[in-house]
C-alpha cells in the first residue's frame, strides 16, 4: 500500500522530531540524594548538577548550591525534622530566593515525614535558599576555632590574599590542631577552583553574620570536592 503524500511527509517530520530531542546535548539531568545533618534531601535536578545542600539553622535555611546550563527545575524532598515552615500547626509556604531573587515553587506532595518541593531555575543561575520557620539546631560539631582566624577569612573574602594562601593556611590549622573538623570524606578534584559562595561565607562569618558551623560546613565541602587536601 503506498502512503498518502501528506502522511509520508508527517511520518518523516514525526520522526525527524524525535531524533532531534534524543540527540539534543542541551538536556540533562541529575538524580540523587545528600545527607545533610543525619537526613537525607532526596533531589532530581533537570539541566543542571548539584554540588551541595548544606543547613544554616541561623537563618532557618537550607541552602543548594549548583551548576546550571540552561533553564529547569529541582525536586527536593526535605524532611520535616531538618526543615519546614509552620504558621501555628498548618503548614506554611517557604520563602524561596534564586540567586537572590524570589522565585515561586510547585509542592508537589507532602506527609508527615516530608515535603516535596519543585523550583524553577534559569540558566547560569548557581545558588537557591530555601527559608522557613523551623530548622534541625544541630548538635555541638566538636569544632573549634580560634578567634584571630577571622582576619584571615576577611582578608580573604576581600582579596587581600588570593585563594593560594588561604587554602595552605586552612590546611596546616588543621594539621596542626589548630581547627579541628568533624571527620569528612575526602574527594577528587574538578578543577573548577573555589566557588564564590565558600568566598562570601568566609567574609560574612568574619562579620560574625553566619556562625562557626556554617563556615565549617564551606571547607568541609572544599575537602569532599578535593579542593583542599588534609593529610
Amino acid at each position: 500500500m503506498i502512503l498518502p503524500i501528506r502522511n509520508l511527509f508527517f511520518l518523516f517530520g514525526f520522526v525527524f522530531s524525535i531524533f532531534l530531542i534524543s540527540s539534543s546535548p542541551l538536556s540533562f539531568g541529575d538524580v540523587g540524594s545528600v545527607s545533610v545533618e543525619s537526613f537525607d534531601v532526596d533531589y532530581n535536578i533537570e539541566n543542571g548538577v548539584l554540588d551541595s545542600i548544606f543547613l544554616d539553622p541561623d537563618f532557618i535555611e537550607l541552602i543548594i548550591t549548583m551548576d546550571t546550563i540552561s533553564d529547569g527545575t529541582i525536586e527536593l524532598k526535605i524532611p520535616r525534622n531538618l526543615l519546614d515552615a509552620k504558621f501555628d500547626t498548618t503548614d506554611d509556604v517557604f520563602f524561596i530566593l534564586v540567586d537572590g531573587f524570589e522565585t515561586d515553587y510547585a509542592e508537589i506532595n507532602s506527609n508527615s515525614d516530608s515535603r516535596t518541593l519543585v523550583i524553577p531555575f534559569f540558566s547560569g543561575d548557581s545558588v537557591i535558599d530555601i527559608i522557613g520557620t523551623d530548622a534541625l539546631t544541630p548538635f555541638s560539631t566538636e569544632s573549634e576555632i580560634p578567634s584571630w582566624i577571622k582576619n584571615n577569612a576577611g582578608w580573604w573574602a576581600d582579596g587581600q590574599i588570593d585563594d593560594v594562601a588561604f587554602i595552605q593556611g586552612i590546611q596546616y590549622l588543621i594539621t596542626e590542631n589548630i581547627m579541628f573538623i568533624p571527620e569528612t570524606e575526602p574527594g577528587e578534584s574538578s578543577g573548577s577552583g573555589i566557588p564564590s559562595w565558600i568566598k562570601n561565607n568566609a567574609g560574612w562569618w568574619a562579620d560574625g553574620q553566619i556562625d562557626d558551623v556554617a563556615f565549617i560546613q564551606g571547607i568541609q565541602y572544599l575537602i569532599t570536592n578535593g579542593i583542599l587536601e588534609v593529610k
